[in-house]
């Protein structure tokens, strides 16, 4: 096979057949063949027409691209249900913080760190100032803000 490359590579142009390909040789097999979702690349997972609300607070469907069982707890976001779900580990930790994320992708922009000494109202102060900053940063309100983790000690 190495010196039918090294034939072609030697020949002019002109010298070049191509092999004869038939329709055949083309056609591609479905059960060899795998296609990648689009929720594989973008890790965005989007409901089907149905949604159920369960007993667990969350809202259960399935991703209308992978056919998954997914769920989302405010219906924004939505996670593989056999998955593990880094908003639950986050509400179940000690710690608290504020989590800004973009309305468009999902994705987190910033964390800010809640020391476990401060007091409700000063928490509550700091979340207003990081919502006034965000609206500042985006009037067009694609960014959430909301509190997660762990209560006060």
């Amino acid at each position: 096979m190495a010196d039918d490359y090294v034939k072609l590579l030697c020949m002019s142009h002109s010298q070049y057949q191509p092999q004869s390909v038939t329709h055949a040789d083309m056609l591609i097999r479905r059960d060899t063949t795998h296609t990648l979702t689009q929720c594989w690349y973008s890790r965005t997972h989007v409901p089907a027409s149905r949604k159920e609300l369960w007993a667990d607070g969350y809202h259960h469907s399935q991703c209308r691209y992978c056919e998954r069982p997914i769920k989302s707890l405010g219906k924004k976001s939505w996670v593989l249900a056999d998955g593990i779900d880094l908003d639950d580990l986050a509400d179940r930790a000690g710690t608290r913080f504020i989590c800004v994320t973009s309305d468009a992708d999902g994705m987190i922009v910033a964390r800010h760190l809640l020391p476990s000494d401060w007091d409700e109202a000063t928490v509550q102060a700091r979340l207003a100032q990081v919502v006034a900053d965000c609206a500042t940063l985006d009037p067009t309100g694609g960014l959430s803000v909301r509190m997660i983790g762990g209560h006060p000690h």
